[in-house]
């Protein structure tokens, strides 16, 4: 005898929401497998001329880098400071002035973590970077800060940089008013010179 209409077998039932649960795994896995986001510092990164520094960059959440393809680019220029992809280091486009100076941290990139070091920090080092980090799904990027200062300034307080400057001008007075005393002193000198000398010449005159 057949069914009632708009019931359904129950073991058809059972295959459709299996189906269907199927389905949605496979969705969301794809999802999940195509969600790439790239997080950077939220604050500056600060650095002195000479030292070296590293540029943090993750992704979140924490997946394996290793097979993704990772860039960092100078935000301006818009030119290569390193380029990774699939395990390996990519030089071609790197900007020589950061050849043999920058590096992708390798350690930490199973665990998503994309950091750039840069050794003997420039001032022409300081600006935006860019880490760009794409597969063959997603792409994402974050920005970060570096700031590179003279080694006297590094970390400065505007007291200390007022006082420095203050101790120059300081410095500066005394050196001209030393000068202007000596100079003042050997001008007395020489007029006294002078008038011994027309002093005896006039003495001389007049005996003889």
């Amino acid at each position: 005898m057949g069914l009632p209409w708009g019931c359904s077998h129950p073991s058809h039932n059972r295959h459709s929401r299996g189906l269907l649960t199927s389905l949605v795994t496979l969705l969301l896995l794809r999802l999940g497998s195509a969600q790439l986001r790239v997080e950077g510092p939220d604050h500056t990164v600060t650095a002195t001329v000479g030292q070296d520094v590293v540029l943090p960059c993750h992704l979140s959440p924490q997946r394996d880098a290793r097979t993704l393809e990772i860039r960092w680019i100078r935000d301006k220029i818009s030119e290569t400071v390193h380029h990774y992809r699939n395990g390996e280091d990519l030089y071609g486009e790197q900007i020589g002035a950061y050849a043999g100076r920058a590096e992708l941290v390798r350690d930490g990139l199973s665990a998503g973590i994309l950091d750039l070091r840069i050794t003997g920090l420039r001032p022409s080092d300081d600006g935006l970077y860019i880490c760009t980090v794409e597969d063959a799904d997603a792409y994402d990027e974050a920005i970060v800060e570096l700031e590179v200062s003279a080694p006297f300034f590094h970390n400065a307080q505007p007291w200390m940089v007022a006082l420095a400057l203050v101790l120059v001008l300081l410095a500066v007075s005394i050196g001209l008013g030393v000068y202007l005393f000596v100079k003042k002193s050997k001008l007395a000198v020489l007029e006294g010179s002078r008038g011994r000398c027309s002093e005896g010449t006039r003495v001389g005159l007049e005996r003889g």
